[in-house]
């Protein structure tokens, strides 16, 4: 097979700079990792407003945002760049000018739909301004181009816990989606604890869509209701944070939800199963995962 890519080609050591500034962004801020990349930028592509956009990034984190305005406003001399509007955005955010924040974000988003981090900063700004519907929208999106992984299901996890008006069609979607993210991952805790989480908004929906009069559960939510136990435990079987957040939330599932609802010997048989996968995790680290189908 003959190669087509040059490792040293222009666009791919842009491509590279670009992807390792943005993960300073998600993950832990470095400012001297950003500037030594931005030099580097600036260097090899002293015409692409992108790095000298990044710039302003350290500075909005120190407060220093009369710089950094100025800074945006230099890169903008450059071109246009969907960074630029975003900072211009998060600056504005940090700054209580919301109004004018979400402005600069729909401009990102109007003008660069198919970028990620487009959609995941609006979507946080909706989310922090508790427009969970418009935050919802844009995480959707986001996921759509990024796909699940370790940075998108946190983010899920988080909107889940306070917005439950999701359209069950959406929610089809979306457990196909946290199935295939499930298989890929199955000693996850975070994509056991999503799964079961989209299963449990799931039961809600078809509740509701119950006759006033009949109170009585189809094998579908039944299903889901068993879902939900059972990848509440697993999230807990592998949670070794030190928080020990999945571990919590199940321990609260099983004292809030099954109790109630079922007997103190069915909820014994539980923790049962649940301390002896925990026990054969840390042993072997075997598991044996089921999840539910879509017709």
């Amino acid at each position: 097979m003959k190669h087509t890519i040059d490792l040293h080609h222009p666009d791919f050591q842009r491509t590279f700079l670009e992807m390792m500034l943005l993960e300073e962004m998600i993950d832990d801020y470095n400012a001297e990792s950003i500037e030594s990349l931005v030099v580097r930028g600036e260097t090899n592509f002293p015409d692409d407003p992108f790095f000298t956009a990044m710039r302003a990034y350290p500075l909005i984190r120190e407060g220093e945002f009369g710089r950094a305005r100025d800074v945006l406003e230099a890169a903008s001399t450059k071109g246009d760049h969907y960074m630029i509007h975003c900072l211009h955005g998060i600056l504005s955010d940090d700054t209580n000018f919301l109004f004018e924040a979400e402005q600069h974000f729909l401009r990102a988003v109007e003008r660069y739909p198919d970028v990620p981090i487009v959609q995941r900063t609006i979507a946080v700004h909706y989310f922090n301004r508790k427009f969970y519907g418009e935050a919802g929208l844009h995480l959707m999106h986001y996921v759509r181009l990024a796909g699940f992984n370790e940075e998108t299901v946190p983010m899920l996890l988080d909107f889940f816990q306070v917005y439950d008006e999701i359209p069950l069609e959406m929610n089809d979607e979306l457990l196909k989606t946290a199935i295939g993210y499930l298989n890929a991952n199955p000693r996850n805790p975070r994509a056991h604890s999503l799964y079961a989480s989209i299963c449990s908004h799931r039961v809600e929906m078809l509740v509701k869509r119950l006759p006033e009069d009949n109170h009585q559960l189809d094998d579908e939510t039944i299903a889901m209701l068993l879902e939900v136990e059972e990848h509440g435990m697993w999230s807990a079987t592998y949670d070794d944070s030190e928080d020990q957040m999945f571990r919590a939330m199940f321990a609260d599932y099983i004292d809030n939800v099954v109790l109630p609802n079922t007997s103190k010997l069915y909820v014994y048989r539980l923790r049962l199963r649940y301390w002896y996968h925990r026990l054969t995790h840390r042993l072997t680290g075997a598991t044996v995962i089921r999840c539910a189908r879509l017709n």
